[in-house]
């Protein structure tokens, strides 16, 4: 007899993953990082239908390797779709892939395999294979995921980008003691354009400060980080300022159409929202300076 499906809808930046499933939710282990996240909302901008399935053993790609950055996941193609293998260290120190996760050219038709082993299991939805798909998928509804962190303030969506150790949680951390201000995530924020209008967006993957939260703001400045000894806030000409977002963006070097659609995305949010490049120090004093400009 065919295992029971369940159908479980996870909605991150307008995106909606149908998942589909034998395993519940509590199952796979991936309510405390997604929960926020489930549900649909009125109007999704797409939806992404992924198949969940168990392997007895560690799943092998197919095709050829396309691209191995090195780290967590590596991309093959064959036969038309996408392999993306993933693995993380086992609690014994060794790595083998744990999952594959194979998509469609559109990125909207996906299945996941994985292979279940160790006591503290957790599906590599809510890890790696999660944000490779919206990381993906968000490219063809006009945006990008940035290494950056994000906040509400008062309804004006600030993105502060930079590198690991560039200042992004501690940003978090000063705006947070703010009246009216809501983060949004301290390391990895969805930002798009839609109809003309720029907004942004929290994922379910936080940084050091661990926090992620399922919230959106109309996005007014991006602002690249520099730790500095003085505070100092310049406006930067998209020209200037596209090297940079790059650099901290999560492209998709393995195929040049996507790359193309991220090169288009990221045309479309510099022509509606500002740069700046902001030099400071730790202080509270750079809340004022930040809002002083927006």
């Amino acid at each position: 007899m065919a295992p029971t499906l369940s159908s479980l809808p996870i909605t991150i930046a307008r995106i909606t993953i149908a998942l589909t499933s034998p395993l519940a939710a509590a199952q796979m282990d991936i309510e405390d990082r997604l929960g926020a996240f489930f549900g649909v909302p009125e109007q999704p901008l797409r939806r992404v239908a992924l198949c969940w399935q168990e392997s007895t053993q560690a799943p092998v790609p197919l095709g050829e390797l396309i691209y191995d950055p090195g780290s967590i996941w590596t991309m093959y193609r064959g036969g038309g779709r996408y392999y993306a293998a993933l693995h993380y260290p086992a609690e014994d120190g060794s790595s083998q892939t744990q999952g594959v996760l194979c998509a469609n050219p559109s990125w909207d038709e996906l299945n996941l395999t994985e292979h279940r082993h160790g006591q503290r299991w957790q599906s590599l939805l809510a890890l790696g294979a999660g944000e490779l798909i919206l990381r993906t998928t968000i490219l063809f509804t006009e945006g990008l995921v940035l290494h950056a962190s994000g906040l509400d303030d008062n309804g004006k969506g600030i993105v502060f980008i930079g590198h690991s150790g560039a200042g992004k949680s501690t940003q978090a951390e000063l705006w947070c003691q703010e009246a009216g201000v809501t983060a949004m995530n301290d390391d990895r924020v969805a930002v798009r354009v839609e109809r003309g209008s720029p907004r942004c967006y929290g994922t379910p993957w936080g940084g050091t400060a661990e926090i992620a939260r399922n919230h959106a703001a109309p996005l007014a400045a991006l602002i690249v980080l520099e730790q500095a000894a003085e505070n100092s806030m310049e406006l930067l000409a998209p020209a200037a300022a596209a090297p940079l977002i790059l650099a901290r963006a999560f492209l998709p070097y393995w195929d040049r159409d996507l790359m193309h659609l991220a090169l288009t995305n990221l045309g479309e949010i510099l022509s509606r929202v500002p740069v700046y490049r902001l030099r400071c120090r730790p202080e509270r004093q750079v809340v004022d300076l930040v809002r002083s400009v927006l």
